[in-house]
């Protein structure tokens, strides 16, 4: 046999060198090995961690939701301390506070009511008169409430509307219920209130020449108000009248005195408008402001009006025009005059009606 031959068959002998590599890379497999394993461990650990943020973040929300209901709350309450101080009634800088109060809890109630903004009509109007609606004027309920407050003066009644409630008057503040119950108490929704000045009687010469009365409107207050729907309290539903089928449908309202007097209203206007109309004067150029409304209407109505005639005006909040605080929407109407009875009115669109100056 050949060296060469004896030489291959030999047991091969590895230099110290090569038995390090051989070393170092079945130790390094065993090795990485390990450290998929510990990888895979990593893995799970860091997910655990991830659903356990998230579940922090969800209680974190929770918990700031909680928190921001409690503010709320809180808010309330505390301008509800202030009311019953008598600080809102004798200071200028409460009476700011209100506003202020006013428009927050404006914004929160209509984000709060936005998935009611196209709640279905639970009362449409047709746009053809109604005389079915019209029944009793609810004068019939003033002496119980007059038991309740003595400051109770009349009733207001507006068929295809909720709008039935007592007016009440306190003769040396107008904003004295701005924010307060029947009962004298802090309420959000508030009452149906008339001006100081404001003069009943049994009979319609005794009468303020313009009879305005005020109501909140918390709910319906956009640009395009809706009819009917049940959440909407005290005022909120007089903007129905922004529509023509409403105006149409109810042209009249009932007003009603706590010395017995019952009156039927044929409404002329519905307008929107800034506060620089003095349209809540209670006496003076009634000729100017019955003009300057009829002008304003977004209707026309088929009704002969003049200053002789006694005015009742229905005036409410709105933000049709944006979130500015000096607009408000108006329903105005006349007594029947003698021989006139309950009937259709011609009502048309008025599509050069003037528009308020508020943007």
């Amino acid at each position: 046999m050949s060296e060469a031959a004896v030489h291959k068959q030999r047991p091969k002998r590895w230099s110290k060198r090569q038995i390090f590599w051989h070393r170092v890379l079945v130790g390094g497999g065993a090795a990485c090995l390990v450290a998929g394993v510990a990888a895979g461990a990593v893995t799970t650990a860091q997910a655990k961690q991830r659903a356990a943020e998230a579940e922090a973040a969800a209680l974190a929300r929770q918990e700031a939701v909680a928190t921001a209901a409690v503010v709320c709350a809180q808010e309330e309450q505390a301008f509800a301390d202030l009311i019953s101080d008598g600080q809102a009634v004798a200071s200028a800088n409460a009476s700011q506070l209100a506003q202020t109060f006013h428009d927050q809890w404006e914004e929160r109630r209509q984000a709060a009511t936005a998935t009611n903004a196209n709640t279905s009509w639970s009362s449409p109007a047709t746009g053809v008169f109604n005389a079915s609606a019209y029944g009793s004027s609810g004068a019939d309920k003033i002496a119980y409430w007059r038991g309740v407050n003595s400051d109770v003066v009349g009733w207001l009644r507006v068929p295809g509307t909720n709008i039935d409630w007592p007016i009440v008057q306190n003769v040396y503040d107008v904003n004295y219920y701005t924010h307060l119950g029947y009962d004298k108490q802090y309420s959000y929704n508030g009452v149906i209130w008339t001006n100081p000045s404001t003069r009943t009687s049994a009979s319609e010469s005794g009468l303020s020449s313009n009879t305005v009365i005020y109501g909140h409107n918390w709910t319906n207050y956009g640009a395009s108000p809706r009819i009917g729907y049940s959440g909407d309290v005290m005022f909120a539903q007089l903007t129905g009248y922004h529509w023509l089928s409403m105006a149409q449908s109810y042209p009249y309202f009932y007003y009603s005195t706590a010395e017995g007097g019952e009156f039927t209203v044929k409404i002329f206007a519905c307008f929107y408008t800034e506060l620089a109309f003095n349209y809540i004067a209670s006496e003076g150029d009634m000729s100017y402001i019955i003009n300057e409304a009829r002008r304003r209407s977004r209707h026309s109505f088929d009704v002969d009006v003049n200053a002789s005639d006694k005015i009742v005006t229905l005036s409410t909040c709105t933000r049709a025009y944006g979130k500015t605080s000096n607009q408000r929407f108006v329903v105005m109407g006349r007594l029947l005059r003698p021989g006139e009875s309950i009937g259709p009115v011609t009502v048309t669109s008025n599509p050069n009606h003037k528009q308020p100056s508020v943007w």
